[in-house]
């Protein structure tokens, strides 16, 4: 695991890159809108949806529990959201990135928008999917902690790792250095969800998180020729 404390510090340093601020602003405004429009849309449903039972007695509580429940479950899915907020700003934080420490390294080209937005739009709605499927374990103590941290951290590892990796390598080497490295993928991916469930500090997740692929790949990098033709096997994995 010394790789994912050294990618860890290297990427908190990288939070203050020229240009990053900028970036940063960008990213609170979509993330700001993104909820405020999930919260609204439910709040409004739930104000019809009182207007329609108007003779109930829950009707009165009904326009409370919406805004109430729609504000919690954004905050408990931020998470899974943070993939398609990100994929608008992702190269370009790599980018600032690999500027400042690995002028060097060979240039990451920008992937094409609209395959690369739906790839992540699918990735959001399986993400969202699962996390609502479980929601039920979610109501189990103890349970739910582990659950959320390490469903959302095997998402968000897996994720933001092959979306910095797959600026420099085909997807078949990704997906190589993915499965050679899962577990400390896996495990920098659930520091990153932990972070996101701190107030404030859930703002400079999404950065820190690619910030840490960023370096985690460069770590790795140098291994994958050797990978490709000794890959590990599954019972080193």
């Amino acid at each position: 695991m010394e790789a994912l404390l050294s990618s860890a510090i290297r990427a908190a340093k990288s939070l203050f890159t020229y240009g990053m601020i900028e970036v940063f602003m960008k990213t609170i405004v979509v993330t700001v809108m993104s909820l405020a429009i999930f919260v609204v849309f439910f709040s409004l449903f739930f104000d019809w949806l009182a207007h329609e039972v108007h003779g109930l007695a829950i009707a009165n509580f009904l326009p409370w529990l919406g805004s109430i429940g729609a504000s919690l479950i954004a905050w408990i899915l931020f998470p899974a959201i943070m993939p398609v907020i990100i994929n608008f700003f992702d190269d370009t934080i790599a980018f600032l990135i690999e500027e400042q420490d690995y002028p060097k390294s060979m240039k990451g080209h920008e992937q094409a928008f609209w395959p690369k937005f739906w790839h992540d739009m699918r990735f959001s709605l399986v993400a969202i999917g699962l996390n609502v499927l479980v929601l039920p374990l979610y109501l189990v103590p103890v349970l739910n902690m582990c659950l959320f941290y390490f469903l959302n951290g095997y998402l968000l590892g897996r994720e933001f790792f092959c979306m910095v990796a797959r600026r420099h390598v085909s997807s078949r080497e990704t997906d190589n250095m993915y499965h050679n490295h899962s577990a400390v993928i896996i495990c920098t991916g659930v520091l990153v969800c932990v972070l996101a469930t701190i107030p404030v500090a859930n703002l400079l997740a999404p950065f820190w998180g690619i910030a840490m692929m960023v370096h985690l790949y460069h770590r790795l990098e140098p291994l994958l020729e050797l990978e490709l033709v000794t890959p590990k096997s599954p019972l080193h994995r």
